[in-house]
């Protein structure tokens, strides 16, 4: 709720769905790894062997930065967190369908209730056939159809309904997921034929939330069966370990005419270890977010998301429209409302919206009102302008700009000045002249 200094390092001896789980196997391997051809390099070799080693590793520490990691690794993480979002977004929440069901199939008989709950019932039952296909946890929960009608999303009568759909086509063309669809559609065309829905439009209405409940499952459904390309995580996976595979013998302490290279002589290689585990882990969360249908930790609870709408649902269809009483509200006769707080919050400040320029006072010349006029380049005063030319014949030596406010023509106008120096650009017009001071009319 509030960030303290020690609020991340806290989160740092966390193990479940921790960077530590994720990487410790394969640390470990890399330090082993390492350790052992330290260890060679450093007592097993000879003069000549150590020779030629340390000069395997310059080579390959100074071209290990010809594996493009950071970009790799960036775009792909950019790509995987987009998709795995768009799934969270489309995952289905019932409720909207169950307010919709309650809103407009009225009634609170035993016949209007069984249509709100067979709607909801078939609109869950299109979320458990898909993510039965899809998440390991939900397809443990139903290994088959028949453990779905024990668990009361479906009747046999409707089984035996779902399977008389079989024909040659159905091993092609994959899973029968629109049928509990069409059966809420059909239910709600019945709801309206028996005089439930009021209207075409309450009708309407309800097929349209059907429908989009529908897509978001499609949607899931979708992304499922069509992944990333392999190619993509094949490169990603394959220069990550690439580029620690290398960095085993480019990280190594090399020894040059008895002097050590580096300043200091260590046997753990800590900067190494660092990146290893940031780079890693940064693969371990593209893993992890790839398939959040899967069993990690951090993975969608399908089972959990379907016990939550079904129940959430029929709780939604078997509540018809009961509300509260019209009554005048607490604050119906107050003419400022009382805000309370409870005595420990009531001394927490509120920082109320301001806009950010809603403070500034800007300074006016002179102390009269503010002028409001035509911008001196706006085509009206353009044809004001044209006009007083026209009528410069019958009007000799009159100021056009001093024409009182009884002037029929400017009846309609505010106080304009024109620009001196739109002006002065006006009068480069050989045919007339315009004065160029600033006049108001």
């Amino acid at each position: 709720m509030t960030s303290h200094p020690w609020t991340f390092f806290l989160l740092l001896f966390k193990w479940k769905g921790s960077i530590w789980k994720a990487v410790y196997m394969e640390t470990i391997i890399f330090l082993i790894f390492y350790g052992i051809i330290s260890v060679i390099y450093k007592t097993a070799l000879g003069e000549s062997s150590q020779r030629t080693f340390e000069a395997v590793v310059r080579y390959f520490d100074k071209r290990l930065s010809y594996i493009p990691l950071e970009f790799v690794l960036g775009f792909f993480v950019t790509t995987v967190v987009n998709r795995w979002t768009k799934l969270y977004q489309t995952i289905g929440f019932i409720d909207n369908v169950g307010l919709m069901a309650n809103c407009y199939i009225r009634g609170a008989t035993e016949k209007a209730r069984i249509y709100r709950r067979n709607i909801m019932r078939y609109c869950e039952l299109v979320q458990v056939l898909v993510f039965r296909d899809m998440s390991m946890r939900t397809r443990r929960r139903f290994p088959t159809m028949e453990t779905i009608v024990a668990a009361g999303f479906m009747n046999k009568h409707e089984l035996e309904l779902y399977n008389s759909y079989d024909t040659k086509y159905n091993s092609k063309l994959g899973t029968k997921y629109w049928i509990p669809a069409n059966w809420a559609l059909c239910m709600t065309n019945k709801a309206r034929k028996d005089g439930y829905i009021e209207s075409d439009y309450f009708k309407a209405q309800m097929e349209a939330e059907i429908r989009t409940w529908r897509t978001n499952i499609e949607w899931v459904c979708n992304y499922d069966w069509v992944p990333l390309p392999l190619m993509y995580p094949q490169l990603v996976c394959l220069a990550v370990n690439l580029y620690f595979l290398v960095s085993i013998v480019a990280r190594q302490l090399v020894v040059e005419k008895h002097k050590i290279v580096d300043e200091v002589d260590v046997y753990f290689p800590v900067m190494t270890f660092l990146q290893f585990i940031f780079y890693m882990g940064w693969l371990k969360v593209i893993d992890v977010m790839l398939n959040p249908f899967g069993e990690d930790d951090d993975d969608f609870e399908t089972n959990a998301l379907i016990d939550r709408n079904i129940t959430m649902g029929l709780m939604i269809a078997d509540n018809p429209m009961t509300t509260p009483d019209l009554r005048k509200d607490p604050f119906y006769d107050e003419v400022d409302v009382p805000l309370l707080y409870s005595e420990e919050s009531s001394h927490v400040p509120n920082h109320h919206y301001h806009g950010s320029a809603s403070e500034v006072r800007l300074e006016h010349r002179g102390s009269g009102p503010v002028t409001m006029m035509p911008h001196s380049q706006s085509a009206a005063n353009l044809k004001r302008i044209m006009s007083f030319k026209s009528s410069e014949d019958d009007e000799e030596k009159t100021n056009p700009f001093s024409m009182s406010h009884d002037d029929a023509r400017m009846r309609n106008w505010r106080e304009v000045s024109l620009d001196s120096s739109f002006l002065s650009d006006l009068n480069e017009n050989k045919e007339w002249k315009l004065p160029t001071s600033q006049q108001k009319f």
